[in-house]
């Protein structure tokens, strides 16, 4: 290629030369681009995160090349608004880095920018959301303070409600209920409805805490029309989603169902993963617990969900999906399933840094217990509830004397009612100790008996205590659609059968695969089509592949093989077998005749690759060059 390119230098140097002015030029204009433009850009970067945060990220990194040779007042601004468009997405961790780099560059600018209160107020907000509340709380606070000084009464409505959210969430209601309506005061002065909409969405949360459902729901109303008319139609439907829960929380399941149809079919490809799944998750919840349970769906929904937690980064989420799970697996006779999901929850409440997770121990435990009772297994069913009678005991007492009872002697006129309310509580535990006592001295078989009459009468008696508190994701194994491996777990195998390679000194190789022009079934066909083909296309994989072999789904129409003790020429015959079927298999459908697919191989020959990440992205690389050459094809590296 180098002779060429020598031979056509001598033949045409005119026109070489030519052209390398023309790309001088270009660059020229392209590093002389000036700040007024770079501003105006921000500024449409700024107005289409409000609709699609996906979009404004893809627009600000592409001109990232173009930020250091910005003023510094603009490169901050850059920052925030990136640190913004990564919290709408739930990607909390690019979030803070965002907002760290956008505060450090802030320290550089001779005069205070507003920008500094809310780069802080987007880094405590990603705090907050990975379960950091006094990191979030000091960020809030330097945020309000930077605000106040420069007599923002925007921002300093923003940081009051964010500090009003860290109360509630440490259970600090009545300083939460006061710091709240001191935002709301400050939000009417300036009539700013995207403001009024976050004030009315915490509030609504809050009085959600205090066991008010029904001004909790006017609450979250109010909300979405302040959104609606602000525009900000992403923030509308998360208040719409807030409605929901409360009418599930009232065991309005109808209702809930109705609200979570609606949410699903505005779902667009910018909307995050981690509100589709909290979306898919309570509709499954709300189908199993409606009058006429609908058991099958429910299922398919908690898979569904599963499906969109992977990318979740609060841990919360997923141990509020697995209980939900297990649950859910309950109820359909799957005992050993749900299980599995349970100790997986266990796992992850071992990481709690707070007592936010007080009544998931509480849901793990009895629900392991009747786990145990549906498997015969009485002995640890009696134990695990006698666990569960002693903590539940202990939490009641607790929520007697919290603040929440304080807070409805003040804002409530029916005291009455609430005295009564707390003599039912307390004739509930007095009963509930009394069955403790009185197993204790029976036979065992009987005492299982007696316990699971009583687990009915807790199960509502908590339902009642604890609403609000079920927001539950959970990945799984499978992949729901197609019933192979998923990402997650061709993650974990192929680091695992890596370092085994590595250990003892095998080979391994990985195949990359991906369905050619699969998108053009999915516009011309339609994604029920599209599924067809992944599901057949998943089941030759499967049954082509060797005994130790695994076979699965890494995303959308990429499948990958993990090859353990495979070595180079083994992994192509087995990439040859796999093409081949697939381009001859008779698909038995008027709308698909033929699919073909590419595949990129990659082996590991003990020296050639650190990690398995490096080795899966060599198998990538090998994809790509099969079908830069044309599809249908296996590329390898010789």
């Amino acid at each position: 290629m180098l002779k060429s390119l020598i031979n056509l230098t001598f033949q045409t140097s005119g026109a070489i030369l030519l052209f390398l002015l023309l790309i001088a030029c270009k660059l020229n204009v392209l590093q002389a681009a000036p700040a007024s433009d770079f501003t105006a850009f921000l500024l449409r970067a700024e107005q289409l995160n409000d609709s699609d945060p996906k979009a404004a990220l893809l627009l600000l990194n592409s001109y990232k090349e173009q930020l250091s040779a910005q003023p510094i007042n603009s490169q901050v601004n850059y920052y925030r608004i990136q640190s913004a468009a990564y919290a709408d997405q739930a990607l909390y961790s690019y979030s803070t880095a965002s907002a760290e780099q956008g505060l450090k560059l802030a320290k550089k600018m001779s005069n205070p920018s507003i920008f500094i209160a809310e780069l802080a107020y987007t880094k405590g907000y990603s705090l907050e959301s990975l379960g950091d509340f006094e990191g979030a709380f000091q960020f809030y606070q330097n945020g309000l303070d930077v605000a106040r000084s420069m007599d923002n009464q925007e921002l300093t409505a923003r940081g009051l409600i964010n500090i009003g959210a860290i109360f509630y969430l440490k259970k600090d209601y009545k300083q939460s209920l006061i710091t709240l309506n001191q935002a709301l005061t400050l939000a009417n002065a300036i009539a700013d409805e995207a403001l009024l909409g976050d004030i009315s969405s915490e509030l609504g949360i809050l009085y959600g805490y205090l066991g008010e459902e029904s001004q909790a729901n006017d609450y979250f109303q109010q909300s979405y029309q302040h959104f609606k008319k602000a525009g900000k139609d992403n923030y509308a439907l998360n208040s719409l989603y807030n409605v929901a829960i409360n009418h599930t929380n009232q065991e309005r399941y109808e209702q809930a169902i109705s609200v979570y149809r609606l949410l699903e079919s505005e779902i667009q490809k910018n909307t995050s993963h981690e509100f589709i799944a909290s979306v898919y998750r309570n509709l499954a919840w709300a189908l199993l617990h409606q009058d006429n349970a609908d058991k099958d769906n429910a299922y398919r929904y908690i898979m569904l969900a599963g499906e969109y937690v992977k990318e979740a980064e609060q841990h919360l989420i997923e141990l509020q999906y697995l209980i939900d799970k297990a649950y859910i697996l309950e109820k359909i006779e799957r005992y050993q399933e749900a299980l599995v999901n349970i100790e997986q929850a266990e796992k992850l409440l071992e990481r709690k840094d707070s007592d936010i997770y007080d009544t998931s121990e509480l849901n793990i435990l009895l629900l392991r217990a009747k786990l145990h009772y549906a498997l015969e297994q009485f002995s640890k069913a009696y134990e695990i509830q006698t666990q569960y009678f002693t903590k539940s005991i202990a939490y009641n007492r607790v929520r007697e004397t919290t603040e929440i009872d304080e807070l409805r002697l003040q804002y409530q006129s029916e005291t009455v009612q609430r005295q009564k309310n707390i003599l039912e509580k307390n004739q509930r535990l007095q009963n509930l100790q009394l069955q403790q006592i009185t197993l204790e001295s029976k036979n065992r078989q009987i005492l299982i008996a007696i316990l699971a009459m009583c687990i009915l009468i807790l199960t509502w008696f908590l339902h009642r205590v604890i609403k609000g508190q079920r927001n539950l994701i959970q990945a799984t194994r499978t992949d729901s659609l197609t019933g192979v491996a998923n990402r997650r777990r061709l993650l974990q195998l192929g680091e695992k059968y890596f370092l085994q390679a590595k250990e003892h000194q095998q080979a391994m190789s990985v195949c990359m695969i991906d369905i050619d022009y699969f998108k053009e079934i999915n516009d011309k066909l339609g994604h029920s089509i599209g599924d067809k083909a992944l599901k057949k296309i998943a089941h030759l994989g499967q049954r082509l592949m060797r005994t130790n072999d695994v076979f699965g789904r890494f995303g959308g129409e990429e499948f990958i093989t993990l090859l353990p003790n495979t070595n180079h020429d083994d992994a192509l015959e087995v990439a040859e077998r796999l093409r081949k079927n697939i381009e001859r298999t008779n698909w038995q459908t008027q709308e698909i005749t033929q699919l073909t697919v590419s595949i990129g191989i990659a082996t590991l020959n003990q020296q050639n690759y650190t990690d398995f990440s490096a080795l899966l992205k060599a198998a990538d690389e090998q994809l790509l060059k099969a079908k830069q050459a044309g599809r249908n094809k296996v590329s390898y590296h010789e």
